[in-house]
């Protein structure tokens, strides 16, 4: 959280509401967006649900009178002659402030305001939003609350925890996550929109319409032009002229986007033509004909364009920044982490060195750097994956390095995978506020989510993340079930505390939650055994029947549950 000092207004505790009764009212603006209306009647409905009291929601063409809560910029605060700063504020920043017999909550626009009254709700009256389904929402005879006075703009622009949970529109607006796939609309404050997210080369240039009769377009390997698995010949004029028509058709064809992709197909084949091979060389990286390629794409946008920005990728064989070419301002720089141990910091492990060394740089010389993070593991959606414990420091680390907007990609196929919607929760609190205490909004989700079975469940996850700190066992985003951390002690333990949750679990829908989390354990049995070992079908008809219930759809990103083929029967 970025902390502005608030206007000096004469602050006093309030008592909103006592015995289900409420002197208050909420009070907006007659012009108020879509967006503000929505926080009035989500300020409404959750104080109902709290206390009983049903605040009316009134526009400001009204007289101001003794008890408002004043939402957004409206007439009221010119009443009470509070200033806003409003600059300071950006899209999202909110101040909440009590003034004498006031409240007020207004943000900047889009969903500033929107976010304060989440803030307030949360922060101030315990409420939580767990999941899509799971939510913790105060039941008090008294809401009392003392002298405020508070701004918070965060720190982050962009924030989007990739999970099937985290889609969910109010989910993502009251956990103030502002993601480009959330179901965010107006009332809910809207998003940072992409248009052709990733990989866009052979969109913005189609091998399959230019390659026969335009081979030159694309990528030169050993001396030929190939149509296939190719990227782009990134030094010819005719490619960024056709590039450059496309991203306009683009934004023509999405104006409501605010980024559009530029940025490299998911493979190798970087073109190694005699221009493309003498600026990479010379620049000392793969970026620099990328970087080059895109600079020009966006100086053309900006003169029809100016609000609008280019995003492309350094992933991979393109993660090193060039030496002089630096992106321009309406340029936005992605910075991938595919490649790195995820059970230690990146800030500590030196198996991150060369991700350290290439964040440092670009931090230098990017306006705007994104981070595209990884928070599961990609060949095993479904596999225990133990970064829980990293997931702050690697959050600040990029903080720290000038980083803008994170997109944390997890497991985002139907229904999820290992511990998804508290991995989504916790990253949802962190993106909003890095600083935040993980380690309580853990223990509140554990609690809310699995009632009595918390605890077995907790300490299954520390055993975990004991396992890989205190055998400095590097895990990655692609290992097997075989791994060094899944040892037959560990997955003993574990299966005795799933017992134990099980035992615990008090209705229908928290044991369904903890076979669910115990998938993970069944996962390495099944895959790790004999296909004719004992009980081995049984096993797998359980698994199949609880990830079946709990809309588990994907093994990774190419494979179907269905389709993994430890789960077929020995041959005859």
């Amino acid at each position: 959280m970025v902390a502005i000092p608030a206007s000096s207004g004469h602050a006093q505790g309030l008592l909103i509401a006592d015995g289900g009764q409420s002197p208050y009212r909420i009070v907006i603006s007659q012009s108020a967006p879509p967006s503000e209306r929505h926080a009035a009647a989500e300020l409404q409905n959750f104080l109902k649900q709290i206390c009983g009291a049903e605040l009316p929601v009134l526009t400001d063409d009204v007289p101001l009178s003794e008890n408002e809560i004043i939402l957004g910029d409206n007439a009221h605060l010119g009443a009470l002659g509070v200033e806003v700063g409003w600059q300071g504020l950006g899209e999202e920043g909110y101040v909440i402030e009590t003034v004498g017999p006031h409240l007020v909550i207004a943000g900047g626009k889009p969903r500033g305001t929107l976010y304060g009254v989440y803030g307030f709700l949360e922060e101030h009256l315990g409420c939580r939003w767990f999941s899509s389904t799971v939510s913790r929402i105060p039941r008090l005879d008294r809401v009392e609350i003392g002298r405020i006075q508070e701004i918070k703009v965060p720190v982050l622009e962009y924030r989007e925890p990739f999970y099937t949970d985290a889609f969910d529109a109010d989910w993502a607006a009251r956990n103030r996550m502002n993601g480009n796939y959330a179901a965010l609309d107006e009332e809910r404050g809207g998003k940072v929109t992409y248009s052709h997210f990733v990989h866009t080369f052979n969109q913005l240039v189609p091998p399959d319409q230019y390659f026969a009769d335009h081979p030159e377009y694309f990528s030169e390997r050993e001396g030929k032009r190939i149509g296939e698995t190719t990227q782009l010949c990134l030094t010819n004029p005719e490619v960024v002229r056709i590039a450059t028509e496309k991203v306009k058709e683009w934004i023509r064809e999405a104006p409501e986007a605010k980024i559009f992709s530029v940025s490299q197909n998911d493979c190798g084949n970087w073109c190694e033509c005699d221009k493309c091979r003498e600026l990479d060389e010379r620049e000392g990286s793969h970026s620099a004909t990328i970087l080059n390629f895109v600079n020009q794409i966006a100086e053309a946008i900006e003169k029809e364009y100016p609000d609008k920005l280019i995003d492309t990728l350094a992933y991979a064989y393109s993660r090193k920044p060039p030496k002089t070419i630096r992106p321009r301002h309406n340029v936005i720089v992605r910075l991938c982490s595919i490649e790195c141990c995820f059970s230690h910091p990146l800030e500590s492990c030196e198996q991150n060195r060369s991700f350290r060394e290439d964040i440092e740089a670009w931090s230098k010389v990017a306006d705007r750097l994104y981070v595209w993070d990884y928070v599961t593991n990609f060949s095993h959606y479904v596999m225990p994956f133990p970064d829980l414990d990293v997931l702050q420091p690697n959050i600040r680390f990029f903080v720290q390095h000038n980083v803008k907007g994170i997109f944390e990609e997890g497991n985002y196929s139907s229904g999820g995978g290992e511990l998804a919607e508290l991995r989504a929760y916790l990253l949802a609190k962190l993106l909003w506020n890095p600083d935040c205490d993980v380690a309580a909004a853990r223990q509140e989700f554990l609690e809310a989510y699995f009632g009595p079975a918390a605890e077995p469940i907790a300490q299954y996850i520390d055993l975990l993340h004991s396992k890989v700190e205190r055998e400095n066992i590097h895990v990655r985003i692609f290992d097997p079930p075989t791994s060094a951390y899944l040892t037959s002690d560990l997955i003993g333990q574990a299966d005795a505390l799933f017992d134990r949750a099980e035992a615990l679990a008090q209705d229908e829908k928290t044991l369904q939650r903890v076979k669910v989390a115990r998938l993970p354990i069944q996962y390495v049995h099944i895959a790790t055994s004999a296909p004719d070992a004992p009980g081995r079908r049984e096993l797998i008809d359980q698994f199949m029947e609880v990830a079946r219930n709990a809309g588990i759809t994907n093994i990774n990103e190419q494979e179907r549950l269905e389709d993994w083929p430890v789960l077929k029967p020995p041959e005859k």
